[in-house]
Formats: structure tokens, sequence, C-alpha cells
């Protein structure tokens, strides 16, 4: 039985991927911001830091593993977009990180297939990735236009994966895994509500493992992903960006791997 913290466990994804975790036994803390066990708005970093607090008092002796899950997509604010997926992944991540050595654990972060799209602007990439300073740029996103939050969602996701795969190796020293899981269009409370029209947009290109057929990924099958990146049956990954897409992004560049 293992001890697995998990961001943004409440619906969706990160519901499937808890409940995999408790059929296998383990036991699992969820921090969301309404109906987890420990309740927080992970887009303000006192609140992250109250979490933190919280579970470093409830598993002082360490936990097998994160996944930092929660995020929004590209209909909230820029603002939100950036301090959400990738400064909230981040810090919780890094704020457990004490936690992981003492039980040798591994972190899972959601991502997004979409940090192969052409809505990726390095610009931003370089911004949030390299300057890390979350002040400055939640600052420089309330000057972008809202018109622009599906390259502002891209780009916060192509962030989150760079960073992954950059701390990576000096993870690894300490005897810890971290990976990214990036889904493709997948069926949540989120896309339920899609109109006709958005559905066939996201539907532009059918997804592979989907031929011939007008639906999305499911969840489970994103989080069974999950639970195989933090399970030792991973033992030797680690840095992976892993596109859960249905082969959206084969089919899109077969020659980038």
């Amino acid at each position: 039985m293992g001890i697995f913290v998990i961001t943004g466990g409440t619906t969706g994804i990160g519901a499937q991927a808890r409940d995999g975790l408790r059929e296998k036994g383990h036991i699992v803390y969820n921090v969301d911001y309404r109906d987890g066990d420990f309740c927080a708005d992970l887009s303000k970093s006192s609140e992250r830091q109250a979490a933190l607090a919280a579970i470093h008092e409830k598993f002082p002796d360490g936990i097998d593993g994160i996944i930092c899950n929660a995020g929004v997509g590209p209909t909230r604010s820029v603002e939100m977009i950036f301090a959400l997926n990738f400064f909230a992944c981040v810090e919780m991540a890094e704020g457990v990180r004490d936690l992981l050595i003492k039980k040798r654990g591994c972190c899972v972060v959601t991502s997004s297939n979409s940090i192969t799209n052409q809505t990726v602007r390095p610009d931003w990439v370089d911004m949030i990735s390299n300057v890390m300073d979350e002040k400055r740029v939640l600052e420089y996103a309330r000057e972008i236009p809202q018109e622009m939050r599906a390259s502002a969602y891209s780009s916060s996701k192509h962030a989150l994966a760079r960073w992954v795969r950059r701390v990576s190796p000096s993870w690894a020293v300490d005897g810890l895994r971290i990976n990214a899981v990036a889904p493709g269009n997948t069926s949540t409370p989120m896309t339920q509500g899609m109109s006709d029209a958005q559905m066939d947009a996201a539907l532009l290109i059918p997804i592979p493992t989907r031929y011939g057929k007008r639906e999305f990924l499911d969840a489970k099958e994103i989080a069974n992903a999950m639970l195989f990146l933090v399970s030792p049956e991973a033992s030797g990954i680690n840095g992976v960006i892993l596109f859960v897409d249905g082969g959206i992004d084969a089919l899109l560049r077969s020659e980038r791997f």
C-alpha cells in the first residue's frame, strides 16, 4: 500500500486516477478547489503553501507519489491559465520533494498534446520556464488579449513539459522520477458542455484510435497511463512526455520524436 497525493482529483481524469489508485489499495489525498480532502485554490501561491503544510502534517514519513493534475482550459483568463497550469504544478511538485525522497517516490504531471501545436508561443514558453517569476509573468499575462487564450493554454503546457524534462536528471540524483502525460481531446465535465460547432472544430482531425467515430478519448484511458507511470513497473522511465492522444501527435508529426 502506498501513499499518493493528487491535485485536481475530484472530476474527470483526476477522479479516474484517484479511483484507480484506491482500487489498488493505496491511500490517496486529493487537493482540489472543491470536494477535496484539502480544498484550495491552487492558482494562488498562499493556498498552495497551505495545502503543502497540510500534506506534510498528514504524511510526515513521506509519500510514494504525486500526480499534479489540476489545471484549466483555454476558456479561463490568461492569468489563471499560467498560474494554475504551470506555477501550481511546479510549486506543488517541488513542495513535496522532501516527502518523495523519503520513499524514493515519483511525480506525474498533466501536460497536453497541444504542446506541439502551432499555437504555442516560444517567447511565452521562454518567459514562463526561464524567468520562473510568477509575479512578473502574471503581470504580463494581464496584458495578453483574451482572444489569445488558446495560445496561452498550449504555451503553459509546453513550458510545463519543458520543466519536467529539465529537472528530471536532478530528480533522478535523489532517486526520484518525474514524467508528464500529454492527453488529447478527452471526455471530461469541461468538454461535455461543448456545442456542436466546438465539437466539430475539436474533431477536425479525427483521433486515429477512434477512426470513423465522433467521440473523444475516455478519461480512464489517460488515468491508466498515469497509474502506470507512478507504479514500480515504470521504474526505468524518467523525463518522458507520454502522449496519450490516440495517435494524433504521431499522425501530424510522424518525423518528430
